[in-house]
């Protein structure tokens, strides 16, 4: 009892620092002079990313504790305790964390200053309205973050933060490629197809009705955007449960994983045509077929002549590279088909994941009798452990409960979820009798980081105003949330079945 009661003192005073050290960090980046620890002028700036990266995993692990204690998906956890410590350190004001909550607007700047080379000013003139930056406007307060006190730090950590997140969901996605046989993705691919085609076609009408129905003095571009935002579906959530419950070899894990890739191509496909007619008032059919084809040319390329590719090129380098070639190589290959996927205009977690289709045990020479070597999963899985649960906890940090002040905000959020929520549940109800059509339908429900995407691309077009941008993050985040617990409850369903069988 004694020993139980000191661990649970102790998983509190971690959770403690863990809220409270990175928002007295960021307030010490924020200060005048910009330098923790005492503004010293020789201090290593890396020391701050150093720290950065320590807290966000122990707020991860405290999470995942959290959530194992309650007996829910430890992703839950991660994304809980992320918005706990997001919204504590934006209610306090601490520079760093408001900037956070707008990472998405940040990020554009960042982007400009480092592509272009011109100032943060210059930045935010191009890639912000001119309302965000009159008085008193967002990007006029991001603008004084930027280039204020402590702005270097506080952009360094933001930059640290984004890509080790980036990192962690591209390698949970390229181990869950290597824990899916691709001829198992196959044999599912015409019912994975048809759930893809479902989950995109009626969200997007449900999503073009909300927008008539509550929003009715928008014009029909609005409506158009709204249903193109509700049709996006991230993988990463999803994923992330299958593998926290053991489930990834799962025929229903195989049909939502490979409906999930499709998804994300026509995803695509439905936002480039409906940002072509908010820009040119006119359907750009070639553009929408460019797309396509470049996203199958990608998946057939990658899955088809990137195995044959790496099955000629893998052997030989693991000879000459040794004992290190199991985690060497199959990262090179996640890192390049990540990238190629990118230059297609596909998510690079969809070139992650076809990635760890094509890598296989049977690559790499057999190790000398009696001699134990790890697998390639083994190998990478600690790193994944590292940095996945990072994401997690960065999407919750960006997750302002203050939307839910606003009355008029929350019910359009809500009509927003029911269609979002509705329309994805569909996609259980085409998939026949050989899978859970539930579990199906659950696992297809989370907006993620997705959803971020699409919204903000609408809102950067001038076509998503504030409230309906507030109310889809707000959608994003309750299917990001319900979804572990939905999936949890559905597979645990599914094993007393066949238990009792």
């Amino acid at each position: 009892m004694r020993r139980g009661a000191g661990g649970f003192w102790s998983i509190v005073g971690c959770a403690g620092a863990a809220i409270a050290l990175p928002i007295a960090e960021a307030m010490a980046a924020g200060a005048e002079g910009g330098s923790p620890g005492g503004g010293s002028e020789h201090a290593d700036p890396f020391s701050l990313i150093l720290v950065e990266l320590a807290l966000v995993i122990l707020a991860a692990a405290i999470g995942r504790w959290l959530a194992g204690a309650l007996r829910k998906p430890g992703v839950l956890g991660e994304l809980a305790l992320g918005v706990l410590i997001g919204n504590v350190g934006y209610g306090l004001g601490i520079p760093f964390f408001q900037a956070l909550m707008h990472l998405g607007e940040v990020g554009d700047i960042i982007s400009m200053v480092f592509r272009t080379g011109c100032s943060f000013s210059e930045a935010a003139a191009k890639v912000l309205s001119a309302d965000a930056l009159g008085e008193g406007g967002l990007g006029l307060r991001l603008l004084g973050i930027l280039t204020g006190p402590g702005g270097r730090e506080i952009t360094l950590m933001l930059v640290a933060i984004w890509l080790f997140s980036n990192l962690g969901v591209i390698l949970l996605l390229f181990v869950v490629g290597l824990e899916t046989d691709v001829d198992d993705m196959l044999r599912v691919g015409p019912v994975a197809t048809v759930v893809a085609i479902a989950g995109v076609a009626v969200p997007s009408v449900l999503g073009f009705l909300c927008g008539l129905w509550f929003l009715p003095d928008e014009p029909m571009e609005v409506h158009l955007f709204v249903g193109a935002i509700l049709c996006a579906t991230s993988v990463g959530i999803t994923a992330r449960v299958l593998k926290d419950l053991q489930k990834i070899d799962t025929a229903e894990a195989r049909v939502i994983l490979g409906a999930a890739v499709i998804d994300d191509v026509l995803g695509l496909i439905v936002l480039a045509v409906v940002a072509g007619i908010v820009k040119t008032g006119r359907l750009d059919a070639l553009a929408a077929i460019k797309i396509t084809l470049l996203a199958l040319a990608f998946l057939v390329g990658v899955v088809w002549v990137g195995s044959r590719a790496v099955a000629r090129a893998v052997p030989p380098l693991s000879r000459a590279f040794g004992s290190q070639a199991k985690l060497l190589l199959p990262l090179c290959v996640a890192c390049v088909v990540s990238w190629m996927a990118n230059l297609v205009g596909l998510a690079t977690i969809v070139g992650a994941f076809a990635a760890g289709l094509i890598l296989h045990e049977g690559l790499f020479p057999e190790a000398p009798t009696g001699q134990v070597t790890k697998t390639m999963e083994e190998l990478i899985q600690p790193l994944e452990a590292i940095f996945a649960p990072i994401f997690f906890v960065l999407v919750g940090m960006q997750v302002n409960l203050a939307v839910f002040l606003d009355p008029g905000t929350v019910a359009l959020a809500c009509a927003f979820t029911v269609a979002a929520v509705a329309g994805k549940l569909t996609c259980g109800l085409v998939c026949g009798r050989s899978v859970d059509r539930l579990t199906i339908g659950f696992g297809m429900i989370p907006r993620g980081e997705v959803g971020l995407i699409f919204a903000s691309v609408g809102k950067g077009i001038g076509v998503v105003n504030a409230e309906v941008f507030s109310a889809m993050v707000v959608m994003v985040m309750v299917t990001t949330f319900v979804t572990p617990v939905l999936m949890k409850w559905s597979l645990g369903r599914l094993d007393q079945r066949t238990r009792a069988a």
